[in-house]
């Protein structure tokens, strides 16, 4: 007579590797061994092309001439209750970026989200799309760990931070949002 426990055992393990065989190798390994490499951006280079951006910007209206438009574009890839609490200055929403992907065309676009899996998974899409993209991998949480401000999406100064979850921790200037 068969034990029970190994008949239990066995048909799980049966229907366990049923389901793998149907899967691509990079939904079952997360990527591990398909799907094309990301190239990531730093939380020092980011701050450093948006603040000469912004000096661009403000010296083209100073000298009362149109700004120059940056060759990237910031995409803010969380859900709007997280957007609708801030952003990294600078940054569009996906939903604005995927309306206008045409303005963007040819521009490295650089996504993020509270920690960087959600715009991994982004910059892997836009990747085979054949977009030029490095994922800001650490994204917000990396961005107020350095201290940097955040904004509301009409551009004002906040420091409310979204962070999905209070699993995560940021630093005492800012106020944590998880709902």
């Amino acid at each position: 007579m068969l034990n029970p426990k190994f008949v239990v055992t066995s048909l799980f393990a049966v229907v366990a590797f049923s389901q793998l065989a149907v899967m691509p190798a990079s939904a079952q390994f997360g990527g591990f061994f398909g799907g094309p490499k990301i190239e990531t951006i730093s939380t020092q280079d980011l701050s450093a092309m948006l603040t000469r951006q912004q000096k661009a910007a403000a010296e083209a209206e100073q000298a009362g001439k149109p700004a120059s438009e940056p060759d990237f574009v910031v995409v803010d890839v969380r859900t709007d209750a997280e957007v609708n609490v801030s952003v990294i200055p600078g940054a569009i929403t996906k939903a604005q970026y995927e309306k206008n992907a045409d303005k963007y065309r040819g521009k490295l676009v650089i996504p993020y989200c509270t920690v960087g899996g959600r715009s991994g998974a982004y910059a892997k899409k836009l990747v085979a799309d054949g977009v030029k993209v490095k994922n800001y991998k650490g994204s917000i949480l990396k961005w107020v760990d350095a201290g940097l401000p955040v904004q509301t999406l009409d551009g004002r100064p906040t420091n409310r931070v979204h962070t999905y979850s209070d699993r995560y921790k940021i630093p005492a200037a800012y106020e944590q949002v998880t709902q």
